[in-house]
């Protein structure tokens, strides 16, 4: 508070009526302030936070600072959730994608495990069924549930961030509308 108010250690040590070491001691939490300086400290706080909050409303109300401000969050804001669904819809194709070739991957295992089931050890066919399961493998375990299931945790964090960029502009419309009619 007492930088926002751009006061020296000094100044504000004579406001509260302390030395300058026992507000710098303060401020790094190595000292309490006597009672009568806490007090005083929290009134002056109370005080300014009060005055802040009303020089913010009048201040704020007919700024083009604040306009342009708002203008830009919520260029932000739909820049996010626009990101944010263009990402879904990526991140939903790779889900189905994975989640049709882990089907054709577990139906192309069961296949191949039959014909092993048919085949005689130690032939050349058994060897080339037993590579192509060992590749099968490999691949299926690139479209592991787990995999899938962090995809689908992306997905909920992309959905939250689109309802969440939806819900600031919502709120930025919602002040823009109270300030135009003021």
């Amino acid at each position: 508070m007492r930088k926002d108010l751009q006061l020296s250690q000094q100044e504000m040590a004579s406001l509260l009526n302390v030395s300058r070491s026992a507000i710098a001691m303060y401020e790094k939490g190595m000292r309490e302030l006597p009672s009568a300086a806490s007090l005083a400290y929290h009134k002056l706080t109370l005080s300014w936070q009060q005055s802040m909050g009303r020089q913010r409303t009048l201040h704020l109300i007919n700024s083009p600072f604040l306009q342009v401000e708002q203008t830009q969050c919520m260029a932000r804001l739909k820049a996010c959730h626009e990101k944010a669904a263009a990402t879904t819809v990526h991140i939903a194709q790779q889900l189905s994608d994975m989640e049709q070739k882990h089907q054709k991957l577990a139906q192309q295992l069961h296949v191949l495990r039959a014909l092993m089931e048919e085949t005689r050890p130690g032939t050349l066919q058994m060897s080339l069924l037993k590579n192509r399961e060992q590749m099968a493998l490999i691949r299926l375990s690139k479209c592991c549930p787990q995999r899938r299931q962090m995809l689908q945790f992306r997905l909920q964090v992309l959905t939250a961030r689109q309802k969440a960029a939806l819900s600031g502009n919502v709120i930025l419309l919602q002040q823009q509308a109270a300030v135009n009619n003021t």
